[in-house]
């Protein structure tokens, strides 16, 4: 018989009490309340529409520099080209 999964006796002073907490549906808010709901989210949307905005300028700004090291990289291969062409074309000393 196996009783290592057996549990300890539950004792009523280590019972959980949680408090009662009273719903919207049982008591209204009063206007300091909603007012404060209503604060509450519209911080949490103007936090969220910011985080976007930097998001989207991290982005913006991620394609400029992939934007330049392309055109670095095409401009460099260009003037390789151009410089082998130079030299095919100069008469041999």
């Amino acid at each position: 018989m196996n009783t290592s999964l057996t549990r300890a006796p539950q004792h009523a002073a280590s019972a959980l009490t949680l408090p009662v907490v009273e719903t919207s549906a049982q008591r209204r808010l009063g206007p300091v309340d909603r007012l404060s709901l209503r604060l509450g989210l519209w911080l949490l949307v103007h936090a969220a529409a910011r985080a976007d905005e930097a998001t989207r300028r991290a982005a913006r700004a991620a394609d400029v520099a992939d934007l330049a090291r392309r055109t670095a990289r095409d401009r460099a291969r260009r003037e390789a080209d151009w410089q082998r062409a130079a030299l095919h074309l100069r008469p041999p000393l």
